[in-house]
């Protein structure tokens, strides 16, 4: 049974429903639906007929910041997260870091700022649970703002604002700002990856992770979305038409860019425990990467140091033909001639999400098993 109950909602022309929201501290459902359409935003790209309003305020979901990163095993800050719960998981200098999804069921955004050896790196770690979809941006093109959940969906998925111009709306799947100020600037991509937290510390135990921002963790280990993400649900917000070819929240790894790809989970099940399937992303020769036991995929380009791979699975592991190098599904060569080198990601737009939402953002995407060419395997 669905727990998850649907926010009150409008359908918002071009205006900004996110000043409006940000002045009604008092009462964020009030008298909204009267003051829809007094006050515009000068420029906007989106269809209005997809924009939600929802009955929670600006900042009413409280994104995070100033990181408490403790160890793996830390006795209280990490009560709340269980083997099989999920974490985005990430590397800087080195150094691997995971903020759980726990946490972002309940705050949608973690901004962090980490000094490398090149400068101050600022992260933007961000998770819409209406549209299943997990991504870090850099913020440098923001002038490193911090970002915050603006109260508003577009075509369900989390809108975005950026601390700096305030009234700049940045749709979390597109990763550029479609309205105001900062109109047509993207955030690029910082490279990630989803998966179930014990499978990040077995490839990472020395890890970082973002613990509870309360000593006990409590309420973190509540999914406030139960029931929300099985397959065949509907979304419950205004969605363009979408392709019945999947179910609408099957998970699948989607690729924009030039041809797009989903990469349906349910299709990925059958290959055990790994796969490595060769596709070409844009311009890109690129290989998809499964994981079974960690429910993880993630895609790459294949040229390495000028020199294309050739992927395949062993009983219980990734190489390339040419060197025998062993791979991981985060990109990492973990022991071979190539050890050290960390394959590069495919494209902006390569994220995991539910199909429905994939489908809006990609309309005329391919899905891999069911647009495959024939004979092509993993």
């Amino acid at each position: 049974m669905i727990s998850f109950q649907p926010r009150r909602l409008a359908t918002v022309g071009l205006l900004s429903a996110f000043t409006l929201l940000g002045c009604s501290e008092g009462d964020p459902t009030g008298n909204a639906d009267e003051e829809l359409g007094m006050v515009y935003l000068p420029t906007c790209n989106l269809n209005p007929l997809y924009f939600s309003l929802t009955a929670a305020a600006k900042d009413a979901i409280p994104a995070l910041s100033n990181p408490d990163w403790v160890t793996a095993d830390h006795p209280t800050k990490l009560s709340f997260l269980g083997d099989s719960d999920r974490v985005v998981g990430f590397i800087v200098d080195g150094q691997a870091y995971a903020v759980p999804i726990n946490l972002l069921w309940y705050h949608e955004i973690a901004n962090a700022t980490f000094e490398t050896a090149s400068g101050a790196l600022d992260l933007a770690i961000t998770y819409c649970p209406l549209t299943g979809s997990s991504i870090v941006f850099d913020r440098a093109p923001a002038g490193g703002a911090e970002f915050g959940v603006s109260g508003l969906l577009y075509q369900s998925n989390l809108v975005m604002y950026d601390r700096n111009t305030e009234e700049s709306l940045w749709p979390q799947m597109m990763g550029e700002a479609q309205c105001g100020p900062a109109l047509g600037t993207t955030l690029p991509v910082f490279s990630s990856i989803e998966m179930r937290w014990d499978g990040w510390t077995s490839l990472y135990p020395g890890t970082r992770v973002w613990g509870s921002p309360t000593e006990s963790g409590a309420g973190y280990d509540i999914n406030p979305y139960q029931g929300y993400d099985a397959p065949n649900s509907d979304f419950v917000f205004p969605m363009p038409p979408i392709s019945s070819s999947l179910p609408p929240k099957q998970v699948v790894l989607g690729i924009g860019g030039g041809t797009s790809w989903a990469f349906s989970f349910s299709s990925l099940e059958e290959f055990a425990p790994m796969a490595a399937i060769a596709r070409t992303f844009g311009t890109t020769p690129g290989v998809m990467l499964w994981d079974r036991s960690r429910r993880a995929a993630s895609a790459y380009s294949r040229d390495v140091g000028g020199n294309l791979l050739t992927f395949r699975t062993g009983s219980d592991d990734i190489f390339d033909i040419e060197t025998g190098t062993r791979w991981t599904v985060d990109g990492l060569a973990v022991e071979g001639p190539l050890a050290g080198t960390r394959l590069d990601r495919v494209g902006q737009q390569m994220y995991g999400a539910y199909w429905a939402a994939w489908n809006a953002f990609f309309p005329n995407g391919r899905i891999w098993g069911q647009d495959m060419p024939a004979g092509i395997t993993p």
